[in-house]
């Protein structure tokens, strides 16, 4: 068999650059450190096999991870990519290095909750499933996710989705619990400590 002697020549061109901001921003969430960055080899892998790379011609994992390792967080570029991650840790199963991108974006999809730069929905969800840990310890109720949201899933998923509450009144469950039987009282009040000892203020009534 003759061996093949084509070289591959590559440019400038055939390479993304990624413009870097000045100011270097470091994460303290210990699911960033856990990601990995620092031992990435930037093979691709990654995002090769990411749903959310093949929806939206943005999105590469490779990419950001390669932020991480230059401490390049403080884009809007970047603030508006680490919402079109599922959390599917597909780029964990495929990484030859055992590196988790979803778990870096989800520390960073953290802070931005936190800090109040996330999206509106993404704001109001996270306040609703706090008062429901508060109130009903468990995170999501059948309210949590209004109907209209639902339309994002497709027409099919919203027309089933129509009458669960009166599928609920069926079953036997309440409107609005996940449960038959409530959480006892002494659980929930070490609930509300746990919440309170973790940094979250205290939920109006």
């Amino acid at each position: 068999m003759a061996e093949d002697t084509r070289e591959t020549t590559i440019t400038t061109e055939s390479i993304k650059l990624i413009p870097l901001q000045k100011v270097k921003k470091s994460i303290n969430d210990l699911r960033f450190k856990k990601s990995g960055f620092k031992k990435c080899i930037q093979c691709g892998r990654c995002t090769a096999s990411c749903p959310a790379a093949y929806l939206h011609a943005d999105y590469k994992p490779r990419d950001l991870m390669r932020r991480f390792m230059l401490g390049d967080l403080n884009s809007s570029e970047i603030d508006e990519l680490i919402w079109k991650c599922g959390q599917c840790y597909s780029c964990r199963a495929r990484c030859p290095r055992n590196c988790k991108a979803g778990l870096g974006v989800l520390a960073l999809q953290a802070e931005a909750v936190s800090q109040g730069d996330a999206p509106s929905e993404i704001i109001n969800i996270s306040e609703k499933i706090k008062k429901n840990l508060y109130f009903k310890g468990e995170t999501f109720l059948p309210s949590t996710l209004d109907i209209d949201i639902l339309k994002e899933f497709g027409e099919e998923t919203y027309k089933q989705c129509l009458d669960n509450n009166l599928k609920r009144e069926r079953l036997g469950f309440k409107l609005d619990d996940t449960r038959q039987l409530p959480i006892p009282e002494d659980s929930m009040r070490e609930i509300r400590k746990i919440m309170r000892f973790t940094g979250f203020a205290e939920v109006e009534e």
